[in-house]
Order: C-alpha cells, then sequence, then structure tokens
C-alpha cells in the first residue's frame, strides 16, 4: 500500500499538479551510507554492506507480519517466529558464520524486548508503506517509507513515528528527522509528536520531539538534499551513457549516432 497522504496532499495530486521529482529517504541513506562499507561489500541499490540489506529487509518485513496482527493475538505471537521466516539464509553475505548466529540472536532479542511494551492496544495507521506529498516551496515531492507510524493523541501533533534500523549513523538519524518533519508538516500541517529511531544491533534508541526542530530548518535540508541528489543523479547518468558509448561507436548504429 501507500501513496499521496493528507487532504492537502490529494488535492494537489489532481489531474492537473504539476509533476515534481520525486525526493526519496532511501536515496538519502544510500548517500549517508555510501562511504561506510568497502565498495566491494556495498549494494550499489542501497549503500548498505549486503548482509546489513538482507538483515534490514527481513526486520521490516518481521514488523509489518507482526502489527498486521490483531493486538489480543500479537500478545501470542512470539516475533521470533515471524523474524525465522523472514531472516536471511546462511551465505557469503555475512562476515562469518559465528557473526551470522550473533546477528540473528542480537536482532531477535532486540524485537522481542521492544514489541513487548510498544503499543500494545494500538493499530498503527503506516504500517511498512511508502507514501507521498508534494513540497511545492521546494518544487519537490517527498517519498518516505513508515515501517510504523501511530496517530497521536496530542492535539497539534500528527504521528509518532518509529524507524528500525540494524545499527544507527548519525547522519541518517539527522536527515530522517528532517524528512519526517517536512512531510508531517506538508500532509497534515501539523509537526510529528516524536521520532523515535531504534538502532538493533547496540540496543540503542533515540526519542526526538516533533516540535524540537524548526519547519524552517527543516526545508532548508530537505532543499539541500535534494539538490545533491539531483546532482548525483545527473552525473550517474552521465557515466552510464559515457559507458555505454564506450562499448558500442556511432557505426555499430548504422551511421545514425545515439539517440
Amino acid at each position: 500500500m501507500g501513496g499521496p497522504v493528507g487532504n492537502c496532499a490529494a488535492r494537489r495530486l489532481g489531474a492537473n499538479t504539476v509533476q515534481y521529482n520525486r525526493l526519496h529517504d532511501y536515496r538519502m541513506e544510500h548517500i549517508m551510507l555510501g562511504g561506510v562499507e568497502k565498495p566491494i561489500t556495498v549494494s550499489e541499490a542501497t549503500g548498505l554492506a549486503r548482509w546489513r540489506q538482507q538483515v534490514q529487509y527481513a526486520i521490516g518485513h518481521t514488523l509489518n507480519d507482526f502489527y498486521s496482527l490483531l493486538p489480543e493475538v500479537r500478545r501470542e505471537t512470539p516475533i521470533q517466529f515471524l523474524l525465522e521466516r523472514r531472516w536471511p539464509p546462511k551465505g557469503d553475505a555475512f562476515p562469518s558464520l559465528l557473526q551470522y548466529w550473533e546477528i540473528k540472536t542480537g536482532i531477535a532479542d532486540e524485537l522481542m524486548r521492544i514489541v513487548s511494551s510498544n503499543h500494545l492496544q494500538d493499530h498503527p495507521v503506516m504500517l511498512y508503506e511508502q507514501w507521498h506529498v508534494p513540497v511545492p516551496n521546494l518544487s519537490i515531492e517527498l517519498s518516505m517509507i513508515f515501517q510504523l507510524a501511530w496517530k497521536s493523541a496530542i492535539d497539534g501533533r500528527s504521528l509518532n513515528i518509529q524507524k528500525f534500523m540494524v545499527s544507527g549513523n548519525e547522519e541518517v538519524i539527522t536527515g530522517y528527522l528532517h524528512m519526517a518533519n517536512v512531510f508531517c508538516h506538508q500532509a497534515y500541517g501539523e509537526p510529528p509528536e516524536s521520532v523515535e529511531i531504534y538502532s538493533l544491533l547496540d540496543g540503542g534508541k533515540f526519542t526526538f520531539d516533533g516540535n524540537s526542530f524548526p519547519l524552517a530548518e527543516s526545508m532548508d535540508y530537505v532543499q539541500l538534499l535534494s539538490v545533491f541528489l539531483e546532482q548525483g543523479e545527473m552525473t550517474d547518468r552521465a557515466l552510464k551513457y559515457g559507458d555505454r558509448r564506450h562499448e558500442k561507436g556511432e557505426d555499430s548504429y548504422g551511421g545514425y549516432g545515439l539517440m
């Protein structure tokens, strides 16, 4: 599921609406994480080492499986059983077999600890879904994947957002906070109640009040990020085009050149 969100977003995404370039939160994470791991171990799509990418995928789908259940069923369903179905097989993606088991055990233990007290009676309003909203002032459309989001009970606030990472990264956390702030203001006209980010391998939790970072600051951050990503994508396209031209000269196309 997913799509445009909020009443304002729905109106702006009508038939006569100007179409903006879409800025994805996973592209932000790719940029922030791209230099962390050695290139030989990194997935070009996400900027994550392959084992981290596989574990992150398992975490997201396990949470989706668990919180798709009714609250009374959740209480009777050990999340480690659901994680087992999603966990990647042993393979060369992991540094070693010992680390494979250590990572699996650590993630399972931390998820069990979190869900034992996390919104026990509530239904999430967003569950592992991608949503997007236009930001006309920046001429972009902001797209975010929300693993878990809950409706706020506080007047003047929109969502309690929860993000689960294999391990925390300060730059990714900062980028996500600013993007979530802009998203909630654009979609609901209100800041988030809070943004909670869990770092599962080290048991860390970072909680941020949604009103603690000014919208103007977040807009500036997202604008700079969109420009940076656009420049990066233009460079990538130029490099790919150059590679294709190097591989096949104009003679290969019957003298008509490249279109």
